[in-house]
């Protein structure tokens, strides 16, 4: 189908009457939404501010047949309590206006990961293809690249580069299991070997030379860089009502005291980083490691890597999927390398509580997970 057509597939539909969103299970997120007769499933949702005065909500979940659909809701002050969807965008299966480069992509493929207009991934036989707008393969293939060199001489493994285009880059596959899958199953011996193989090699990236033999000089966050994604997913986790309003005081507070610790603290020298590390990111084949998504590669101070891993470490065991035990014993190798590598323990800290408040901001638009959100989010 040609990209006029899908833009067409895709126009927005209004429905004789909008759903009304806000309720005490969901927030803002609606258990389902449709467009004409597809109906879809809403398993995740990430706000995306506002636009010609409506709140942005992208959806993604499952429709009738199973397929995965993305879809960009615009929703209004419902009246009394809530939210309504005024408008609802909806896209075929495995295509996007605003990613003409996802039908070719998806032919004949698996469509695993769908952002309305901002991404996808798609599965085939021999590789994985990460679907971009026009303009951005280019960039996000030499961050790759780089960090693939970069995990590789820290004794990693990373999928391969392989072709590039404008609105697309294929990636090879890696071998093995995420830590996150095999956090449910491994026994307690097992998985404290990984858990030092993974310290030793984690430690070895942080001390590699920043730019790399490609010379590839890596984008920088800063800790005012993670206050400002943070007040990101608050405000507009507040705005929409995902977080409930007698919340919104007690959030507030942490978020200001988070907030102050990270940009008042004496930052640590900047180190190599994933910038995304958690243990679906890390997969675990043979006697080796490897590596995903390291397109994200900056320059970040150690905390901002460790804390992200430690806080999610927690989370598995709060949602069930792994146990306490083995929550703890990879919180106990993540808080050894920070150790090892001088972290500040208020540095780890102040880290940990961003990560912390942003995931219970992310989770709460997601409806599955929206209760362990609020309790994370009230949680002091």
């Amino acid at each position: 189908m040609s990209a006029g057509s899908t833009a067409e597939s895709a126009r927005a539909s209004r429905p004789p009457q909008a759903a009304v969103t806000g309720g005490p299970g969901n927030g803002p997120v609606p258990e389902t939404v449709a467009q004409g007769e597809d109906v879809v499933t809403v398993e995740r949702a990430w706000p995306r501010g506002d636009k010609d005065g409506a709140q942005i909500l992208l959806v993604e979940g499952r429709d009738q047949g199973g397929r995965l659909r993305a879809g960009r809701l615009h929703l209004h002050p419902a009246p009394g309590a809530g939210w309504r969807v005024t408008r609802t965008e909806l896209t075929p299966p495995a295509e996007d206006p605003r990613l003409p480069d996802l039908a070719d992509a998806a032919r004949g493929a698996t469509l695993v990961v769908h952002r309305f207009g901002r991404r996808a991934v798609v599965r085939r036989a021999d590789d994985y293809i990460k679907v971009v707008r026009p303009g951005e393969g280019p960039t996000i293939a030499a961050a790759a690249r780089h960090g693939r060199e970069v995990a590789r001489l820290a004794g990693f493994g990373a999928p391969t580069v392989g072709e590039v285009g404008q609105g697309q880059v294929s990636f090879g596959i890696l071998p093995g299991r995420s830590l996150h899958e095999l956090g449910g199953t491994l026994t307690r011996t097992d998985w404290a070997s990984w858990w030092d193989l993974w310290a030793r090699r984690w430690i070895l990236l942080a001390h590699h030379e920043a730019t790399g033999p490609s010379r590839h000089r890596p984008a920088v966050h800063t800790a005012q860089d993670e206050v400002t994604v943070l007040q990101r997913w608050v405000d507009r986790a507040l705005r929409l009502g995902a977080l409930p309003a007698d919340l919104h005081g007690h959030v507030g507070r942490r978020v200001e005291a988070a907030c102050r610790a990270l940009v008042s603290g004496a930052a640590q020298n900047l180190v190599l980083s994933h910038r995304d590390l958690h243990d679906k990111q890390i997969l675990a084949h043979g006697d080796a490691l490897g590596l995903l998504d390291f397109d994200t590669v900056a320059l970040a101070e150690p905390a901002l890597d460790l804390a992200n891993l430690w806080v999610h470490a927690g989370l598995r065991a709060d949602q069930g999927l792994w146990s306490r035990g083995h929550s703890e014993l990879a919180g106990d190798r993540i808080r050894e390398v920070a150790a090892f590598l001088e972290v500040d323990e208020s540095r780890f800290e102040a880290y940990a509580e961003a990560t912390r408040l942003r995931l219970a901001c992310l989770y709460a638009f997601r409806p599955r997970h929206r209760a362990l959100a609020l309790a994370w989010a009230a949680d002091a």
